[in-house]
């Protein structure tokens, strides 16, 4: 049974984790910022389900108002160079997932975590890049 406690834990863990990632790699959010943002988002929630509120709505508002913040963390410099978009999609991501724990959803908020860093922690244009040429070597042996 889901308790308050238990969805703390998890609001921990999950900041925790991709927080620990983004701080390792030197981004301009760590782990408290990730924490916060999911337990703002987890709290907001938790209370309209105990006040016996619409969750849906308070989601809504959630969304729309860390995707101000999102905005706020862009940098664009000149035509071509933009920064910190995955930054600011990322708090987005992360204020869902603190109102996922707090509905309740604590195996697919951990599953959504994993993801998360998984998404983070690789280079996909470098993997896609490495699964194109493993192709095309083996076009090019099969061919001769």
């Amino acid at each position: 049974m889901f308790t308050f406690i238990t969805g703390l834990i998890a609001v921990l863990v999950c900041g925790a984790l991709i927080g620990y990632e983004r701080q390792f790699k030197s981004k301009i959010i760590g782990i408290r910022t990730c924490i916060l943002i999911m337990l703002g988002s987890f709290v907001f929630t938790y209370i309209s389900i105990r006040i016996g509120g619409d969750p849906s709505r308070v989601a809504a508002q959630i969304a729309s108002g860390v995707g101000f913040i999102g905005a706020g963390i862009i940098f664009k410099n000149g035509i071509d160079d933009i920064r910190h978009l995955t930054t600011a999609v990322l708090v987005w991501v992360l204020a869902a997932l603190g109102s996922l724990i707090s509905l309740g959803y604590l195996f697919e908020s951990l599953m959504i975590t994993g993801i998360i860093y998984i998404i983070l922690k690789i280079k996909i244009l470098k993997w896609l890049r490495s699964i194109s040429y493993i192709t095309l070597y083996m076009k090019k042996s099969c061919v001769s």
